[in-house]
C-alpha cells in the first residue's frame, strides 16, 4: 500500500526539496510527471471524501463548500439536506452527484483540519517554510471547469490525485499579488506558457499571479491543492495598526471638534505617536509572533 507523503521532501521527490524551495523564491512554475499514480491517493481520495460528508464530519461550517462551475455558484439550498439526528444542514452526496454529472465542480477549502495525512503534510511544509498553509479539494465530472480565468493570490502546489484536468497558463503574471488588489484585465487566451494534462500522481507548482484555467477529462476528477500564504509588509501593517486600538486618542470621532486647532493637534500627537512606533517596528519581531500563531492554530 503506498503511504502518504507527510514531508515537503516526500511530497516533491524526486526532486531535490532545495530545489524545490528555489523555485518557490523565484515563482518557477514547476511540472513533475509523477510515477506513480497512486502517490496522493493516501492523502484524500473521492471514496474517502464521501464518507466524511455522509459521517457528517466535514464542512462545520458552509462557507468552506462551494458547488460551482466557470465561477457560478450554485446555491447551498440545491445541494444540501437536513440531518434528523444533528438537526444541522450537511452536504447531500446524492445531490452533488447530480451537479457532477451536469459538469459543476465540488470544491472545498480548507480541508487539512478534517484529514489526518493531510494535517500532518501541511504541519510539517508550515513548519519549514515559515508560511501560513491550507488545503483545498477540486472534484469535477465534465469538461468545464470550476472556475473562469483567474489567478491566486497564494502560490499553489497542484496533486492530481484522480482522473485527469488540462492546465492552461497564461501570462503576464500578476506581480506579489494578494488577497484584494485591483484585477488586471486577463490576458488573451491565444499562446499559454503552459499547456498539459495532469494525470494521477502529477505535481504542478502554480506561483501566485499565474494566470489558468481548467478542463477537465473523460472522467471524475480529483485535485488537491496546497496554498502557501506568505506574509508580507501589508501583513506586518495591519497588525502595527492594530496595536493602536489601546489608545484612546486614535478612537477619537474626527467629526466632533469645534474648532481645526483642536483636530490639529490631534492630527500632530497621533503622527507623532505614529511615527515613534513605525521606528521601533522590527519585521523579524512580527515574523516570529506570526510562526507562534500559525502554529497554535495547527490542527
Amino acid at each position: 500500500m503506498t503511504k502518504a507523503p507527510s514531508t515537503l521532501e516526500e511530497l516533491v521527490a524526486p526532486m531535490a526539496k532545495r530545489d524545490f524551495l528555489s523555485a518557490l523564491q523565484q515563482r518557477k512554475l514547476t511540472f513533475l510527471r509523477g510515477s506513480d499514480p497512486h502517490r496522493f491517493r493516501p492523502l484524500l481520495d473521492w471514496e474517502a471524501l464521501v464518507g466524511q460528508f455522509q459521517r457528517g464530519e466535514y464542512p462545520r461550517g458552509l462557507a468552506d463548500v462551494r458547488v460551482v462551475r466557470e465561477s457560478t455558484n450554485v446555491h447551498p439550498e440545491h445541494w444540501l439536506t437536513k440531518n434528523k439526528a444533528t438537526n444541522r444542514n450537511q452536504v447531500d452526496i446524492t445531490k452533488v452527484e447530480g451537479f457532477l454529472a451536469e459538469g459543476h465542480s465540488l470544491v472545498v477549502t480548507p480541508i487539512q483540519s478534517y484529514v489526518p495525512p493531510l494535517a500532518a503534510l501541511s504541519e510539517n511544509i508550515q513548519a519549514q517554510l515559515a508560511e501560513k498553509i491550507k488545503v483545498g479539494v477540486v472534484v469535477t465530472t465534465g469538461t468545464c471547469g470550476a472556475f473562469k480565468l483567474h489567478f491566486d493570490p497564494e502560490d499553489l502546489i497542484i496533486l492530481q490525485v484522480q482522473g485527469t484536468k488540462r492546465w492552461k497558463i497564461y501570462g503576464p503574471p500578476v506581480p506579489n499579488p494578494v488577497i484584494g488588489i485591483p484585477k488586471p484585465p486577463p490576458p488573451p487566451e491565444t499562446e499559454p506558457l503552459f499547456d498539459d494534462v495532469l494525470r494521477p500522481g502529477d505535481l504542478l507548482f502554480v506561483p501566485a499571479g499565474n494566470w489558468h484555467h481548467c478542463e477537465n477529462g473523460p472522467d471524475r476528477s480529483l485535485h488537491l491543492g496546497i496554498f502557501c500564504i506568505a506574509p508580507t509588509f501589508l501583513h506586518v501593517l495591519k497588525g502595527f495598526l492594530s496595536q493602536f486600538m489601546a489608545e484612546e486618542m486614535f478612537r477619537v470621532p474626527l467629526t466632533r471638534f469645534e474648532n481645526d486647532e483642536e483636530l490639529a493637534q490631534l492630527e500632530a500627537r497621533a503622527k507623532a505617536r505614529l511615527i515613534e512606533k513605525i521606528q521601533r517596528l522590527e519585521v523579524k519581531d512580527f515574523l516570529s509572533e506570526s510562526d507562534k500563531e500559525k502554529m497554535s492554530a495547527t490542527p
